[in-house]
């Protein structure tokens, strides 16, 4: 999760060794991620533990993709979901069918957002798709303002 040794220098390992969620990864860090991987690129480190397939380490590099439109059925929705590929050849594919629904984190422990599909060849899973909290939030606080999605831990 700290592929750069400058970015390992602050990073403290919980004893208990339970990543704590706190916080909301919001819009403009998922598009344009600050830290960089193996490779040096841009991108957003991400761990989710699931029903199928535990932990493990996925990354994102800021794509999306948005709104399906399905006339003919009287659907007109927007939908906004961020693809997370594996961390790397190694470590395997990030999801897998039944970890739907797993809260994804940021290695900072950041909520990121919540797996909803995934797609690839039949025997494992390429990307996966993720909907981000931030806009999560925004949609249920929009119809129940004031309400509280989780509770807030010092």
């Amino acid at each position: 999760m700290f592929p750069q040794a400058a970015d390992q220098a602050t990073y403290y390992y919980p004893e208990d060794g339970l990543l704590q969620a706190y916080g909301v990864v919001q819009d403009h860090e998922i598009r344009d991620p600050q830290y960089l991987d193996v490779h040096g690129e841009k991108c957003l480190l991400i761990v989710k533990n699931g029903l199928t397939t535990g932990t493990t380490v996925g990354r994102t590099n800021g794509l999306e993709s948005f709104t399906r439109i399905y006339d003919e059925y009287g659907i007109n929705q927007t939908s906004i979901e961020i693809a997370v590929l594996p961390y790397d050849k190694n470590h395997g594919r990030f999801s897998d069918r039944g970890d739907s629904g797993s809260v994804v984190l940021a290695r900072d422990g950041r909520i990121v957002g919540i797996i909803t599909g995934g797609a690839g060849p039949t025997d494992e899973t390429v990307i996966t798709y993720v909907t981000p909290y931030w806009w999560i939030e925004q949609q249920v606080k929009a119809k129940y303002p004031g309400c509280f999605l989780y509770d807030v831990v010092p």
